[in-house]
């Protein structure tokens, strides 16, 4: 009887064990379902490769949780020449006078050191901090009527640029049907040194025969813009295996300024400058050959409309030739050296006579 009862225990606790050995068992199953849906989904949401995060870093925006340091150097070069002609044609074909041919060749070189970090997936913050050497190198060929006669001068100066700040925010997270879009936002403070009081040096040269050729050159160079500038856009981007789309369009507001002194020659002229706005926009194409290497090319356009001046108690005038059409072709590439680390370089040529005859730039990104 005994016997009976103790047996009956027993099955009695083999039927409560079973089905929890069930349930556990499923529990199990079912975890693991869990645990593998969950990993496909994380498959599916992974991070993109290092190469196609050097895109969206450069063309766009990343929103890494990691704060991100981004020294840089950059280097363009521009050359400009002027043909002024001061007499007549004789019968059509002969010109009878003086022929100068001005030439300014331009080098501009910026050390800068930019930092990123994003609070979350949908903003991020930007601090850029730039040094600027420039060379301008003046030269004057037809001095004192000669065609040989040549006059050049060559003017340097370094100092710290325009320090700007800005915020992306994420308005759209891409899908199938849609790109992803940035809204951003940045101003620009006038840290560097400004043009509008740099005194003009006049060379004078003797050519012969009691004659005279000057060539007039600035004594310094600017760094920066002297006024202050608010800028704001939108950044696209779209991924299509293994091709990445994107395109951005901007506007810069530049604010008045008054300046104790506008003018460049020994007479101080305090007045205010209202540089000119500008609009810019670009679209490219990049693709991730590898996890570490990419390719990219685009196209960038700025116009800036005209400067306008005004002398305390003059009228408003304004700078003639001050607006510029700047237009480049881009070929870029990036390649992650380590995890963390990437090598970012790209080179531009100019399609308008306002834009840099070429620039170069590389830059070395690595997050903390």
């Amino acid at each position: 009887m005994n016997h009976k009862k103790s047996t009956g225990q027993v099955t009695s606790s083999g039927s409560h064990f079973l089905p929890s050995l069930l349930f556990v068992t499923a529990a199990g199953v079912s975890s693991a379902a869990v645990a593998q849906g969950e990993n496909d989904e994380v498959v599916r949401e992974a991070q993109p490769s290092q190469s196609v995060q050097n895109v969206f870093r450069e063309e766009h925006a990343l929103f890494s949780d990691r704060l991100t340091i981004e020294p840089g150097i950059s280097y363009s070069y521009s050359d400009r020449s002027e043909l002024a002609l001061s007499g007549f044609l004789a019968l059509d074909a002969i010109f009878l006078g003086n022929i100068n041919v001005d030439t300014v060749e331009s080098h501009t070189t910026t050390f800068d050191l930019s930092t990123r970090y994003g609070f979350t997936d949908r903003l991020e913050l930007e601090l850029n901090l730039p040094y600027v050497y420039r060379s301008s190198h003046y030269e004057t060929i037809g001095a004192g009527g000669a065609t040989g006669g040549l006059v050049e001068e060559t003017v340097s100066q370094g100092g710290l640029g325009d320090i700007s700040a800005g915020i992306y925010y994420r308005l759209l997270p891409e899908t199938n049907d849609r790109p992803d879009v940035v809204w951003n936002f940045s101003v620009r403070a006038p840290t560097g040194e400004h043009p509008y009081d740099i005194r003009t040096n006049t060379r004078i040269v003797d050519v012969g025969e009691g004659q005279t050729e000057n060539l007039t050159v600035p004594t310094d160079l600017p760094t920066g813009n002297g006024v202050w500038g608010v800028s704001t856009g939108f950044s696209l981007l779209k991924t299509i295996d293994p091709a990445i789309i994107f395109a951005n369009i901007g506007y810069t507001h530049n604010i008045a300024r008054s300046f104790d002194d506008i003018n460049s020659s020994d007479q101080e002229v305090p007045g205010e400058v209202d540089l000119g706005d500008s609009v810019r926009l670009g679209f490219g194409t990049a693709f991730a050959l590898n996890e570490r290497f990419s390719l990219s090319m685009s196209f960038t356009h700025q116009h800036a409309f005209e400067t306008k001046v005004t002398a305390d108690g003059g009228p408003e005038q304004t700078v003639i030739g001050s607006s510029a059409n700047s237009a480049s072709f881009n070929l870029g590439a990036t390649y992650g050296l380590t995890d963390s680390t990437s090598v970012v370089s790209s080179i531009g040529i100019g399609l308008t006579d306002d834009a840099p005859d070429f620039t170069l730039d590389f830059r070395i990104p690595f997050q903390i």
